[in-house]
């Protein structure tokens, strides 16, 4: 939990109780990254038909640089399934060497107008990028797929979470 907390903003993650309530989403796949009972970094994704979004990827500040989040990266990429990511728009060094090293493996922006919806009743949307390493989505299917993750991932008032 401290890492996935320090590693994004509140408005881009759960609290620790609604993480852990969503572990029971057959969709979500939820995992550490051990190197010798050490945890090194997580990953948070969802497997969807025809498609992955990427929801949380992190490594420990100390352990980056290491190869750890290429690994997680290929491990997910090596699913064959078009991968679907929401990146901050660039601000600061730290969001711009994220987007450099979701780059560096193929990913790129896609030319969409995107906002991440609130994890939480009455927060804002936040925007952010959607990045994919399929560049060439056709309109529609994307538009149903990001439609489909949103409204599993987010907050929605019909699920009242």
């Amino acid at each position: 939990m401290p890492l996935y907390s320090e590693s994004f903003p509140l408005e881009e993650r759960r609290l620790p109780n609604d993480l852990l309530w969503m572990l029971n989403e057959p969709k979500m796949f939820f995992s550490a990254v051990l190197s010798e009972d050490q945890v090194e970094g997580l990953v948070i994704y969802w497997k969807f038909s025809g498609f992955l979004y990427l929801e949380h990827l992190a490594v420990f500040p100390n352990r980056r640089r290491s190869g750890i989040g290429a690994g997680i990266l290929n491990q997910l990429l090596k699913e064959g399934l078009p991968l679907l990511l929401e990146v901050e728009i660039p601000f600061d060094e730290v969001s711009t060497k994220r987007i450099d090293f979701y780059q560096r493996f193929g990913f790129r922006a896609l030319p969409v107008y995107y906002h991440q919806p609130p994890y939480r009743k009455g927060e804002s949307v936040v925007p952010m990028m959607l990045f994919s390493d399929k560049s060439d989505w056709d309109a529609d299917l994307l538009d149903k797929s990001v439609s489909l993750f949103q409204r599993t991932v987010y907050y929605s008032e019909e699920k009242g979470r």
